[in-house]
């Protein structure tokens, strides 16, 4: 008889894990004889309840793991070992229970958690492991332009579909005559049979749908960078000073608003993208005011995230929110006066948890740019 329950196996405090990450895990164990019991819906000896929850915390790690970039994966990969001989460390025991069955038939037990990875603690490890290599050195005290744009959807324009039909017509009679002749007359008999074939066809067109955006927090957003970075002893700088240095010292026209409108998608020809010569021009006298020698840029991060409306998640009851992801990182090559591009994330979805919709937003935001970044220096 298969026996199924759900319940919450210790209580699942949000505000004790707020870097913590939720991945699923799935376990299915095998029992020595009939152990469910009916009482309590579960195996009557516990440990092989704790023995179900361990095998599937290991497997949320592996979910969680399988996430990482390639060059995350292959940091981690490196530091294997350490990483698992502590492993309570990073996945904790506030976890959910989202389902369990337990079978005598099948002699089977079979559990699924929502574990809590701290992925924060994670990443401070691997930036710790990389802390003598070559690629740490080169970024210690080099500045970092953060114009990454934080977008929530305004406005979509969504139209309806074009359709074009055709339709033909094709009419035909047919005529049947008999004559009969009794030798004392002669009649005829006539019966007409009209027939219509009919052909229908055409072709549907639908355009793309035209969205709008509106600006978030720029200030959190470079606040959020800064935390990142600094591990990477890099100085990070707001958009707005770069934008006041190139009109106290070049003379240049400010451009920020006409990026954060060709990102928003109402200005442009490139949708909700900022345009490549608006882009161009950046990377042109980022190189200008460099050779002035007051200042040093060494890097621009460009991109965007963009946020979803939170919605409530079915397995954990919270908030759930996505931010989808896409940054690049660009070098200011001196020697060569251009712009290259060394590292890029995206387009790829981060998603995050909270007792609220603001909460599961903030906390989007937050594992996205902590991993994106990393990402992003992993690569270099």
């Amino acid at each position: 008889m298969k026996i199924k329950y759900f319940m919450l196996v210790m209580p699942f405090i949000l505000s004790s894990a707020l870097d913590a990450g939720q991945y699923k895990g799935r376990a299915t164990i095998e029992l020595p004889k009939k152990l469910c019991s009916k009482k309590d819906n579960k195996p009557k000896d516990r440990k092989i309840h704790i023995a179900a929850i361990e095998k599937a915390k290991k497997i949320a790690w592996n979910n969680y793991v399988g996430s990482f970039a390639k060059e995350k994966i292959d940091a981690y990969n490196t530091n294997k070992d350490v990483f698992m001989s502590s492993f309570d460390s990073y996945v904790d025991n506030n976890y959910k229970l989202l389902y369990a069955e337990c079978s005598n038939q099948t002699r089977t037990y079979t559990v699924v958690i929502n574990a809590n990875i701290q992925e924060q603690q994670v990443n401070a490890k691997l930036r710790e492991f990389s802390s003598s290599s070559q690629v740490r050195t080169d970024l210690k005290g080099k500045s970092i332009v953060a114009m990454v744009v934080p977008r929530q959807t305004d406005s979509a324009d969504i139209f309806d579909e074009k359709i074009n039909k055709q339709k033909e017509i094709r009419k035909s009679s047919q005529t049947d005559a008999a004559v009969i002749d009794d030798g004392t007359s002669l009649s005829t008999t006539e019966a007409t049979v009209d027939r219509a074939g009919i052909t229908t066809g055409g072709k549907t067109s639908r355009k793309a749908t035209k969205r709008t955006y509106k600006i978030g927090d720029i200030q959190s957003a470079v606040s959020q960078i800064s935390d990142v970075v600094r591990p990477f002893e890099m100085r990070v700088l707001q958009p707005s000073w770069l934008e006041r240095q190139f009109t106290r010292n070049l003379g240049s026209e400010p451009f920020l608003k006409d990026v954060y409108d060709e990102f928003r998608g109402i200005k442009g020809d490139f949708g909700p993208n900022i345009n490549p010569q608006t882009q161009d021009n950046i990377f042109f006298n980022t190189i200008d005011f460099n050779y002035l020698g007051r200042a040093q840029v060494d890097y621009i991060l460009l991109g965007t995230v963009d946020t979803s409306v939170p919605k409530i998640d079915p397995d954990t009851g919270n908030y759930s929110a996505d931010v989808l992801v896409n940054i690049q990182l660009y070098k200011i090559d001196m020697d060569y006066e251009s712009a290259e591009l060394v590292a890029s994330v995206g387009p790829e979805i981060k998603t995050a948890f909270g007792t609220s919709d603001v909460i599961a937003a903030n906390l989007a935001l937050k594992k996205t740019f902590d991993e994106a970044i990393n990402s992003l220096i992993y690569k270099l």
